[in-house]
């Protein structure tokens, strides 16, 4: 659990970008600022300093973004000029450096300069060959804006460069080159534990890990299914059959996941749209449900969808619905708490710790809690609500104490006696515009046992504690206001990581009053989509290719190996390679 918490916090430098053209105006301001320095320093009246700056900083700068752009299409232009802004500010720096240093007698300066270039060279090489998913190009172009920046400092005369034009532009290239080799020596040491253990570079699988994010690039799926393993786990599929249309509750023990589009990452939302018609042109709701699985069962890749949705049309084409009896009861143990619906022989329950942290439950506990349920009922399906993210990482593992209260939850929701009623459900969806909500949207169920049993499904990463709590509290309040009784609202979230975002893997549905609305409208139609139902339920096994256990413990233990050695690693290398820049460009 420290080393997933460990992997997990590397995603917090992750920031998000402002507009070009603010970052454009960061570019101008960077220059006026140097302007103004250079002005202070040497005497110059603020005009001639301004136009200098703009000369060596401004116009390469913006000339590096045109061919930046040229040569790399598929990179937005604001990211093109984020780093722009980043290597102008560096090369502000050192002209700054080497034009103050003599006025205070120290005896460098134009050494600076080398080296300062030779930083932004490697800026741009690893950016444009990591980041933005270059290859050869990458190299290509970070020496071209190296030549714009020495073209227009020299041509200048900003600064007094000994020798040709030819000479120093040499120095330019000589200490980029060293750095590089430096650069290469690092990615050496960071590759091998990767490349032993899963056959792929560290770097390629940083470069495969953009591909995908900002590309929707399928490189890492290929790479996923080479160090994948063949796994069997639990699908549950609950069908309520009505008059005109059916609804059915699909519950895969696989996590969706890890991120964006990989994997099974946006599952929550193609086994719906997949399950979505039977072909006999009746309209059926899927709710897909997040199983009691974690990233140890994630798909390897998109294809791994139709082992589901397959075996998924196999139940529900067999399926022999009959009449039956519901009833809504709870089981609690500690903070654990079953909400178990009842149906006839069989039961469907949503387990949940909130307000304490709400995380995924391992496979391994998920069969074993599945096998407790079954001991009392024919057939169960069990989803992780996963509807309380407090920011920690609490896996429910085989021995965790919680795990055992779970345990005893379930033994006691499925021998609890609630009053059964005839099985009558009501459904309604709805989209919603919000970073935090995936593409499946908002889905609720009512069902009319006593007290009402409201499910209100959420395809996001999870929900804060306190904005379930208001969410319960506003439903509950409209059932009893409008008359329609008791209710108990179950937030469940798909815990799709569809949504998440370029900044921690970690993002819960905040209070947003336009979702309250939205719920409790989809909530009263779901009441007046009230009808009698049928009732077929099976839980099955089925065969996919995920990621497995072993290599998500070699993955999290490598990659932590990966960042202590690079702790040690880079400081000595980038120290050893200014160090042999220096005396190699004095010597030239």
């Amino acid at each position: 659990m420290g080393n997933m918490e460990k992997a997990v916090g590397l995603t917090k430098y992750f920031v998000a970008l402002p507009r070009a053209r603010t970052l454009a105006a960061a570019i101008l301001a960077v220059a006026i600022g140097f302007g103004m320095a250079l002005a202070a320093l040497t005497g110059q009246n603020f005009l001639e300093a301004g136009l200098t700056a703009f000369y060596v900083l401004a116009v390469p700068g913006f000339l590096s973004i045109i061919v930046g752009k040229a040569m790399m299409m598929k990179v937005p232009i604001r990211r093109i000029t984020a780093v722009a802004l980043i290597g102008e500010f560096i090369y502000a720096v050192t002209y700054l450096a080497a034009v103050s240093l003599p006025i205070f007698g120290i005896p460098l300066g134009l050494e600076i300069v080398f080296l300062g270039s030779a930083f932004v060279f490697i800026l741009w090489y690893l950016i444009a060959r990591i980041v933005f998913v270059l290859k050869w190009r990458s190299l290509i172009f970070a020496f071209l804006q190296l030549m714009l920046y020495a073209f227009f400092l020299i041509t200048n005369g900003l600064l007094p460069f000994q020798g040709t034009a030819e000479s120093v532009i040499i120095k330019f290239y000589a200490a980029s080159l060293i750095l590089l080799g430096a650069l290469y020596l690092f990615f050496w040491i960071i590759n091998a534990p990767m490349k032993r253990t899963f056959g792929v570079a560290s770097t390629d699988a940083v470069s495969m890990f953009f591909g995908q994010w900002f590309y929707n690039a399928k490189d890492m799926e290929k790479a996923f299914r080479k160090v994948g393993e063949d796994v069997e786990t639990y699908l549950s599929v609950f069908l309520f059959r009505k008059e005109k249309k059916e609804i059915a509750f699909v519950v895969p023990y696989v996590h969706f996941g890890p991120f964006g589009e990989l994997g099974g990452s946006n599952f929550s939302y193609l086994i719906a749209k997949a399950l979505g018609d039977d072909g006999e042109k009746k309209e059926r709701d899927v709710f897909v449900f997040h199983g009691l699985a974690t990233h140890d069962m994630n798909p390897v890749s998109v294809s791994e969808l139709g082992k589901i949705t397959d075996k998924c049309r196999e139940i529900l084409v067999g399926a022999k619905p009959k009449d039956a009896k519901a009833a809504f009861v709870e089981g609690k143990e500690g903070e654990c708490r079953a909400e178990c619906l009842r149906i006839g022989d069989a039961a469907f329950m949503g387990l949940t710790r909130a307000p304490e942290t709400c995380e995924d439950f391992s496979l391994g506990m998920g069969i074993a809690l599945t096998s407790e349920a079954e001991k009392r009922v024919r057939v169960a399906a069990l989803a992780d609500e996963h509807n309380s993210e407090t920011g920690e990482i609490e896996y429910v593992e085989p021995g965790t104490p919680f795990g055992f209260r779970y345990m005893s939850a379930v033994g006691k929701a499925c021998e609890a006696k609630g009053k059964e009623r005839k099985l009558r459900i009501g459904t309604a969806e709805g989209l919603l515009e919000n970073a935090a909500i995936g593409p499946a949207g908002i889905k609720v169920a009512v069902f009319d046992t006593e007290p009402k049993y409201v499910i209100i499904l959420l395809d996001s990463n999870g929900i804060t504690p306190a904005f379930r709590e208001k969410l319960m509290g506003e439903v509950a309040g409209m059932f009893r206001r409008t008359g329609w009784g008791e209710a108990v609202p179950a937030i469940y979230t798909t815990d799709t990581h569809k949504v998440n975002t370029v900044k921690g893997v970690v993002n819960p549905i905040q209070e947003d009053e336009r979702i309250t609305t939205k719920i409790k409208e989809l909530a009263t139609a779901a009441y007046f989509d009230l009808g009698d139902a049928q009732f077929y339920g099976e839980r099955a096994i089925v065969g996919i290719k995920a990621f497995g256990v072993r290599q998500a413990i070699e993955m999290v233990s490598t990659v932590n190996a990966i960042v202590a050695v690079a702790r040690i690693a880079a400081p000595l290398i980038i120290f050893g390679g200014v160090i042999t820049a220096l005396w190699f460009i004095s010597k030239i």
